[in-house]
């Protein structure tokens, strides 16, 4: 639930909610019978109230479908794909919920990957599988959890979408990206 809730929202603000959220309902069991209403009031604040509706049909789903238990296996969650999940919820759960050595890529992830290795995807790269296949393969393993979070991390602190921090980034040496970046700052500030 709490990818559900930080989807377009900064973490700062989904936490009281999700606190709230978890005491209303700490199960999906007790989730799936709340009423749109009521699931409505507690997430209004992060706006964005289209999700009161998903959250209802995934918490049905799941106890329908996997006896109030999400599963831990791609497969498996891939019979809830459409209906609130993809590739990006279904890795995270599998990663942040299970342990398992999958990446999550999401924009801030795919941007990093595109910027640093000059990796070629579709314009919404975070659904293109050669991307997805490309992250897999930096995933350390047993170390996925800690990974994947600061990937996303990174990608929102220090190489956001509109003014990265190029010339304190710790990568630069390797940024196919941020190394012409500099380039062109440079040479801007010599003329």
């Amino acid at each position: 639930m709490a990818e559900y809730l930080v989807q377009r929202t900064k973490a700062s603000q989904v936490e009281p909610i999700y606190r709230e959220f978890l005491k209303k309902w700490p199960d999906f069991i007790s989730l799936s019978k709340a009423t749109l209403r009521e699931i409505t009031s507690v997430i209004r604040p992060l706006g964005l109230e289209y999700r009161a509706k998903r959250i209802r049909i995934i918490a049905k789903l799941i106890v329908r479908l996997f006896g109030a238990t999400i599963p831990d296996d791609l497969d498996e969650l891939k019979r809830l794909y459409g209906k609130g999940v993809g590739d990006y919820m279904a890795h995270a759960i599998l990663c942040f919920a299970y342990d398992q050595d999958v990446p999550v890529v999401d924009k801030n992830v795919e941007r990093i990957l595109k910027r640093v290795f000059s990796v070629r995807a579709r314009k919404d790269g975070h659904r293109d599988q050669r991307l997805w296949t490309f992250a897999a393969q930096l995933v350390p393993r047993g170390k996925a959890r800690y990974y994947n979070w600061s990937m996303i991390d990174f990608g929102a602190l220090v190489c956001p979408a509109k003014n990265p921090l190029c010339s304190s980034c710790p990568v630069l040496e390797i940024c196919d990206y941020g190394q012409d970046r500099m380039k062109r700052t440079y040479k801007t500030s010599r003329n």
